[in-house]
């Protein structure tokens, strides 16, 4: 987004509240629109659902069988305490509420039979839980927006005009979908597929027909099957010149990456598992004409970007993706500019992954 400021989406998160963070598709964590969250709830809540109780269940029930004060007696009330906290005194991190409810500072192993691979705090592993059960939500972070250190809050008090039952599981279904291919589109029925990840393909079929009306189908060049575009934008996309040239840095986790079931449009076969973690989450992508051809990250503390193409670049993509970079840094607030460009070397590359900054490369810097 030109101009977008970090000030203008902390308002939107915290001030306002028209944005919210949850987990949502692929049980990744995304800001949505407050006003669509009963939508992607209902979507999600039965991926999400799927033995979350038992799982609660099963970490209280590891916790109730520690030496300490949580016991079966009042494990039961553990979550009301919870909400009770958060209802009475704001938004709490688990640090603060583990205080407060010393229950929540147990370990709890992460394999009862196997010990010896150790355990986290009760609090970290319930509180996410009840946030994908919707029960609470992550609020403002502590220590500014570069922060992963959250706070939580109940999602009655956050967002009190909120209802997640407002709407039906069909309506949800629809207005997402809608969503996707206006955010995404031209794309396929695989494309939707493949980002609902657990709505039965049926479902996906018989919601598209509803909105048959408002969809353009198209073909796409040198690519088989029939694609799905919002029909208002059709003029408009045919109208489009992109221009001669022009770079693009999306960030780790972005969805752009992961929001089609086949990334040939964008991104060459063979360098397709260049862009993974071993986690299977979305690296920070390098895009040049439209194409990925690189990752990127940055080093918070030596303010610096750093970017590795997957192959040798010309001067002009380089100064593209240069000044990318530099616009880049401004947004993160960086009080000076450090940024390092080069390309990777094949023999390093089945090794870079894992360590994540560790490369061999040939200095590139414009």
């Amino acid at each position: 987004m030109t101009d977008l400021r970090p000030s203008q989406v902390e308002a939107a998160l915290y001030r306002d509240r028209s944005l919210v963070r949850v987990p949502a598709m692929q049980a990744k964590l995304y800001a949505i629109p407050a006003a669509d969250l009963p939508a992607y709830y209902q979507i999600t809540r039965p991926a999400l659902q799927q033995g979350l109780q038992e799982y609660v269940q099963d970490i209280l029930g590891e916790a109730g069988a520690a030496p300490a004060q949580l016991n079966t007696g009042n494990r039961a009330e553990l979550v009301h305490r919870i909400m009770e906290v958060l209802n009475t005194r704001g938004p709490k991190t688990v640090d603060e509420l583990a205080e407060l409810l010393p229950a929540l500072a147990q370990v709890v192993p992460y394999d009862g039979e196997l010990p010896e691979l150790g355990g986290s705090r009760l609090g970290s592993r319930l509180i996410p839980a009840l946030c994908a059960q919707g029960l609470l939500i992550r609020a403002q972070t502590r220590g500014g927006w570069h922060s992963g250190q959250y706070s939580y809050a109940a999602l009655s008090a956050w967002l009190p005009d909120i209802s997640l039952e407002s709407v039906s599981p069909e309506q949800a279904l629809e207005r997402v979908i809608w969503a996707y291919i206006a955010a995404f589109g031209p794309v396929t029925v695989g494309d939707v597929s493949h980002w609902l990840g657990s709505t039965p393909r049926q479902q996906i079929v018989a919601t598209l027909r509803k909105l048959d009306d408002r969809l353009e189908h198209v073909q796409i060049a040198d690519h088989t099957g029939d694609y799905l575009l919002v029909a208002d934008e059709l003029p408009a996309l045919l109208r489009h010149n992109p221009p001669p040239g022009y770079a693009n840095l999306l960030p780790p986790h972005d969805s752009y990456p992961t929001a089609y079931s086949d990334t040939c449009r964008f991104l060459a076969t063979y360098h397709r598992d260049r862009i993974w973690d071993r986690t299977g989450e979305a690296l920070g992508t390098v895009w040049v004409d439209g194409r990925v051809c690189g990752t990127w990250w940055y080093q918070l503390r030596e303010q610096r970007i750093v970017v590795r193409f997957f192959e040798i670049m010309g001067s002009e993509a380089i100064a593209l993706v240069g000044e990318e970079a530099r616009r880049l840094a401004e947004f993160l607030e960086f009080s000076s500019l450090d940024v390092d460009i080069s390309h990777y070397l094949d023999q390093d590359m089945d090794d870079d992954e894992e360590a994540g900054m560790s490369f061999a490369y040939v200095s590139l810097k414009p």
